[in-house]
């Protein structure tokens, strides 16, 4: 049993050995069948190499380096850096210009280091001077497209400034897909083109150009439910134009900037003299497309002012011929945004005849109107509700004291400047219009 037990220890200790052996052994097999399987490059110039040029240069030689290192052992490598580091730094310099290939170095290993360091030539770019101009667009909209560019002159600076006069060609690509990039991020409705003019002080001149769809006609609308919309028209010429520079501009640019066109073309009569006079507020509703509708609304939260004209059918009560037609002018001045003191004429022109009236109307928070009038002329009080049933849709009462007279209507707008009503009274009833000027 003891010689059993002898063989059995030195079993053991054997094995102790070999795995004491072992790994030192597979490790120096690994080092020498190791291969390299990825390279990193790092390239250096000092301060005259912008970074999107030395990521573009580190791209050129990473390539060539790939092609050199990649699957080969690591041993191999370190034995035969002085050759490969001689091989990058004549072939990447016979490619560049602007720059001396001073050094290149081989750092062997699984992620493999290429280091590169260049020297500039002596002529270098001292500054960028960058000019953007913008291909046949009115002032308010170059003044929006430049807020969406702003910044753009970074990209020519950052590429440009410290570089070698001769290297410039390493820019222009780039150049192209970072202005384009720049674009589609900020401004993708525009393109653009530039041209650089080389020196120690470098000029770029940029060129936006707009892109299809664009804005081809403008459909102009103005409206008031406070003043005369005839007024309106003393100012449509000057709200033309402003609109029309709306022409030619992409569409997509219009929408993106929706608000502020609508802010701008508001502030056309906003601004006007006889507006400010009157207290007047305009809102503008642009709907985009090739063909852009500019809906504006313009109306004063002091005066109310009002050109109506009637004409009834079938209203024959009382042999009242006289009066089928009328025109009415409601002059009022609001005492705050619920109630309104005015004065209203009404002219019968088959009759020549005019009434006028003094009177109080106040509006419930339902939008219930309620109003008192005084005939001025033959000495009587008149009554009238109305209730608004949707945006287009009214009911109307008017009580009027001389003879007890009650009248009703329904009314219906067609548009912002006609309605039809069909009243009734206690005698018979009645077709309406009534046009709004």
């Amino acid at each position: 049993m003891k010689p059993l037990g002898r063989q059995v220890r030195a079993a053991v200790l054997l094995l102790v050995l070999g795995l004491l052996w072992l790994p030192a052994g597979c490790s120096e097999a690994a080092v020498q069948t190791a291969e390299v399987e990825a390279v990193r490059v790092e390239v250096t110039a000092g301060k005259n190499l912008p970074l999107p040029v030395q990521a573009r240069m580190e791209k050129s030689i990473l390539a060539i380096s790939q092609q050199l290192l990649e699957g080969k052992e690591v041993a191999a490598v370190e034995d035969d850096r002085q050759s490969y580091e001689t091989v990058i730094r004549q072939v990447f310099d016979k490619v560049l210009i602007g720059y001396t290939v001073e050094s290149a170095a081989v750092v062997p290993g699984r992620e493999t280091l290429v280091r590169v360091s260049l020297l500039p030539w002596q002529d270098t770019i001292q500054s960028v001077q960058v000019d953007i101009s913008v291909e046949g667009m009115s002032p308010e909209i170059e003044g929006l497209l430049y807020q969406d560019v702003a910044g753009m002159e970074t990209i020519f600076r950052e590429s440009l400034q410290g570089l070698p006069i001769a290297a410039i060609e390493w820019t222009h690509g780039l150049l192209k897909k970072q202005v384009a990039a720049f674009l589609q991020e900020r401004a993708p409705e525009f393109k653009a083109d530039f041209d650089v003019e080389v020196a120690d002080r470098t000029q770029v001149k940029v060129v936006l150009y707009p892109l299809l769809p664009v804005v081809r006609n403008v459909d102009l609308n103005m409206r008031s439910d406070t003043m005369l919309n005839a007024g309106l028209l003393v100012k449509r010429k000057k709200m033309q134009e402003g609109a029309n520079q709306l022409i030619g501009v992409p569409v997509h640019f219009t929408a993106r900037h929706q608000q502020e066109l609508e802010a701008y073309l508001a502030d056309i009569l906003n601004q006007d003299t006889a507006f400010r006079q009157w207290d007047m507020h305009t809102q503008v509703k642009l709907t985009p497309g090739e063909r852009v509708t500019v809906m504006s609304r313009s109306d004063s939260d002091i005066y109310r002012i009002r050109l109506e004209g009637w004409a009834d059918m079938g209203n024959n009560w009382g042999n009242k011929n006289d009066a089928s037609l009328m025109a009415r002018l409601h002059f009022g001045r609001k005492l705050s945004q619920r109630d309104e003191l005015f004065v209203q004429v009404d002219f019968y022109p088959q009759s020549v005849k005019w009434t006028w009236d003094a009177g109080y109307r106040y509006r419930l928070p339902s939008g219930t109107s309620v109003g008192l009038r005084y005939d001025i002329r033959d000495d009587y009080v008149k009554l009238e509700l109305q209730q608004p049933l949707s945006r287009k849709w009214l009911l109307r009462y008017e009580y009027s004291e001389l003879g007890h007279h009650s009248e009703y209507g329904i009314r219906y707008r067609l548009h912002d400047f006609l309605s039809l009503e069909y009243a009734l009274d206690s005698h018979n009833s009645w077709l309406r219009f009534i046009g709004y000027f």
